[in-house]
């Protein structure tokens, strides 16, 4: 037997009239707080004439600033936001929303290329206000875009559900395509070479590394499971390190690998722990113009940055909904201008941050011969 609650069903109900009178001065009320304004959130929009979202801090000279967020077309001006009395009266647009961006990449004219679980493939370009999915080009959805990369003319994205890798114009038209039958399982991150010709996927259900040619022609194979030299626990991302080769984001072992061009062993760093320079977590990984490595921690909800000997030189962000914040972070990308892109998945957006290059110092003046 169900029973009833007193406050469902209330003995004494007011006559009919009363009770429409109230509901209607209920409903006014929550028109006039929805038509105030209201605060911005933590993390929208762009950062604040001396906001301090820099590091080192002031009264350092920044190395890196917090620039802007994408969540959607109206952040990058494809769609203009509208007023709160268009959107009551179902005038408001439709907008294209990130959902769960797991990796970034970006190519040198500055459009961001999101996988993302939910959209499949996004790409974002600030510098011309739009925003589209590769699905609504190609009819192809990557259903966990776990890995992008993107060179002068292609755009690399791995599928870690189906054990594929799909290569796309910059428009989003698909081109060619590898499938488990190629060796893949579960991969995570890729990495492009141009000059060098070098597709590298980090191959993560099958522990080792997979090196092709632009053509997906398979050329090295090498990793296996364990903690040794060239052994992997779990590798998720990678990123090319101009003139050294490249390096591995060796996930459960808690440390990056570093490779030259030829696949061979350079060094490695890392350890598992909880103060500055040691991994929980470790994910995206990418380098900038000084060959500094950046390394996305999803636990640790920041990104550190590394020499390639492996001392830590600094650490960015924190956990939460705010700028600079981060809610399981997972990829990482620097662009040729010096723009930091992180994937904040659970925040539901890419944050954008800025690098500035170390200030070469000048040769000291060679002394005038006497006489």
């Amino acid at each position: 037997m169900i029973r009833t609650s007193q406050s469902c069903s209330p003995q004494h109900p007011r006559p009919f009239r009363a009770r429409i009178a109230a509901l209607r001065r209920v409903a006014l009320g929550a028109l006039l707080l929805l038509a105030l304004p209201l605060p911005a959130l933590h993390g929208q929009g762009k950062a604040k004439a001396g906001e301090d979202l820099q590091w080192p801090p002031p009264p350092n000279e920044p190395r890196i600033k917090w620039v802007a967020e994408y969540r959607n077309e109206f952040d990058v001006g494809a769609k203009k936001r509208t007023s709160f009395m268009d959107r009551l009266t179902g005038k408001g647009q439709e907008s294209l929303v990130l959902k769960r961006p797991l990796s970034v990449a970006v190519d040198e004219k500055g459009t961001i290329f999101v996988g993302d679980f939910g959209l499949g493939i996004t790409a974002i370009d600030p510098v011309n206000h739009k925003m589209w999915r590769f699905a609504d080009v190609s009819q192809r959805s990557l259903n966990a875009p776990a890995g992008v990369a993107v060179d002068s003319k292609f755009v690399y994205a791995t599928d870690a559900n189906a054990n594929a890798l799909a290569v796309f114009d910059k428009q989003g038209h698909f081109i060619q395509g590898l499938t488990v039958n190629d060796g893949l399982k579960r991969p995570v991150g890729v990495a492009v070479d141009e000059a060098r010709d070098m597709v590298i996927v980090v191959n993560g259900g099958d522990h080792n590394i997979l090196v092709f040619n632009r053509a997906l022609k398979l050329v090295k194979k090498f990793g296996s499971r364990g903690d040794k030299v060239g052994q992997f626990n779990y590798p998720t991302f990678c990123c090319v390190i101009p003139g050294t080769g490249f390096a591995v984001c060796d996930t459960g072992n808690f440390r990056i690998q570093i490779f030259d061009y030829a696949c061979k062993f350079i060094r490695a760093f890392g350890k598992p722990g909880d103060s500055s320079g040691t991994f929980a977590r470790p994910k995206g990984i990418a380098v900038d113009s000084d060959s500094n490595l950046y390394v996305v921690d999803s636990t640790f909800c920041n990104f550190q940055i590394f020499r390639l000997d492996g001392q830590v030189l600094e650490h960015v962000g924190r956990g939460g909904p705010g700028k600079a914040q981060f809610q399981i972070p997972a990829g990482i990308a620097i662009g040729k201008d010096g723009g930091i892109y992180v994937a904040d998945e659970m925040n539901a957006r890419i944050q954008r941050f800025q690098y500035f290059p170390e200030k070469k110092k000048d040769a000291p003046a060679e002394p005038k011969p006497k006489g």
